[in-house]
């Protein structure tokens, strides 16, 4: 509960710091083996490339933009479209991290009877 409340007073400061990563060019880090092929078989201009580039950066900037907004939204203490206190938010993190249906999916083989 300390780790929640010293995050949702200094929520402005971590959301300016993940806030850079969706203006942040090298958001990622390495090319996925399949994109890495691709680059090197286009032989097609530097202008279809710098679009297809382009394209890419907004896709991310979208998936960054999602997730900055997820994260703000666990700052705020919103749960399941409610707002909740610190102590009601860990008490529904413990609640979830402990059920069995998404245990089962975590660990394969996993059963709540054994």
């Amino acid at each position: 509960e300390e780790t929640l409340s010293v995050m949702r007073t200094n929520k402005e400061a971590l959301l300016t710091i993940i806030e850079v990563f969706i203006h942040d060019p090298l958001y990622k880090w390495a090319l996925s083996p399949l994109k890495a092929l691709q680059r090197q078989k286009e032989t097609e201009d530097d202008m279809e490339t710098s679009w297809e580039d382009s394209q890419d950066e907004y896709e991310g900037n979208k998936d960054a933009a999602r997730a900055l907004m997820r994260v703000k939204q666990k700052l705020d203490g919103y749960e399941d479209g409610e707002m909740r206190s610190v102590h009601g938010q860990v008490q529904q993190l413990i609640q979830d991290a402990i059920d069995p249906e998404r245990l089962c999916h975590m660990f394969p083989g996993w059963g709540a009877w054994l």
